[in-house]
């Protein structure tokens, strides 16, 4: 029974998950242009001030997006904060650096419909190349072993 529940519970969020942008799929230009995609790669960033995990690799991201050649690698967060004052006095406790699209209508959000927080998209040329969900031990270097495998 209890598997069953289980089942029926990632179904669910299979379903409601479904139309989501995935790997392969090309961001429409609405889409790039509200989240300024450069030529090369782009780290995209789904975060929240609520989120514990992005409170912790935000930090390390905003460093990898200070110390890397933006022709090769850029980084743009997408505040998901309903409350964009708040999201925005996170994002400044933070000092965070790199370009950040606060998504007050939800309307990049619900595109993407990450099945987590945070959330990193990999997109170039508009392409989502890769994506990871969820908290992930030294951010920073996983990003950096990522862009070299692409």
């Amino acid at each position: 029974m209890r598997k069953l529940f289980k089942l029926s519970i990632l179904s669910i969020v299979f379903v409601l998950n479904a139309n989501a942008y995935k790997v392969g799929d090309v961001v429409s230009d609405d889409i790039a242009n509200k989240l300024k995609l450069g030529s090369g790669i782009t780290v995209v960033d789904f975060f929240a001030s609520w989120c514990v995990s992005c409170q912790k690799e935000l930090p390390l991201v905003n460093d990898l997006s200070l110390n890397s050649d933006e022709k090769k690698l850029k980084v743009v967060g997408v505040g998901t904060d309903e409350n964009v004052e708040e999201g925005i006095v996170f994002q400044k406790k933070l000092d965070l650096k790199f370009y950040i699209f606060n998504d007050k209508n939800q309307n990049v959000v619900s595109k993407f419909d990450p099945i987590g927080m945070p959330a990193i998209y990999y997109i170039k040329d508009k392409k989502i190349l890769k994506i990871r969900f969820g908290a992930i031990n030294h951010i920073n270097e996983v990003i950096k072993q990522d862009i070299k495998d692409l």
